[in-house]
């Protein structure tokens, strides 16, 4: 089985929205971010996947690291996922629109997340954190 790492982040509006994205040509709803380069931190990889696919421009101070998290990847067959997951709190509500391989940028809530298709990574390790309420 192949094992690929990813650094990805956790948005949260004021309001308390989570921000997802889809991939195109997937079913699946994750977390902004992507894989990290040879050579590249974990912020680093995160501030370039961020500008990448929300046009949002973002520094290393912004994030908490919240953990890390292992599951089946739902994108590649026969392939791990250890995604780094880090947390931005925004200070304001904000509109983003799907760039590079992104084909749809969706804020959920607390009423409607059941609603969509999410990664194993989502799914596993950020819903249940989102949802108790200590973030």
């Amino acid at each position: 089985m192949h094992k690929i790492v990813i650094c990805s982040a956790m948005m949260i509006a004021p309001g308390g929205a989570l921000l997802m994205v889809r991939k195109k040509g997937s079913p699946y709803f994750q977390l902004p971010g992507g894989k990290i380069a040879a050579g590249e931190s974990d912020l680093e990889a995160l501030v370039r996947e961020l500008r990448e696919e929300l046009q949002f421009d973002a520094d290393d101070k912004t994030f908490e690291f919240l953990g890390q998290h292992e599951t089946l990847a739902v994108n590649e067959p026969d392939t791990l996922v250890e995604g780094h997951i880090y947390l931005i709190k925004l200070s304001e509500e904000r509109c983003f629109s799907a760039e590079a391989e992104l084909e749809e940028v969706q804020w959920i809530t607390r009423d409607n997340w059941q609603n969509y298709q999410l990664a194993h990574l989502a799914e596993e390790f950020v819903i249940p954190k989102w949802l108790s309420g200590t973030i």
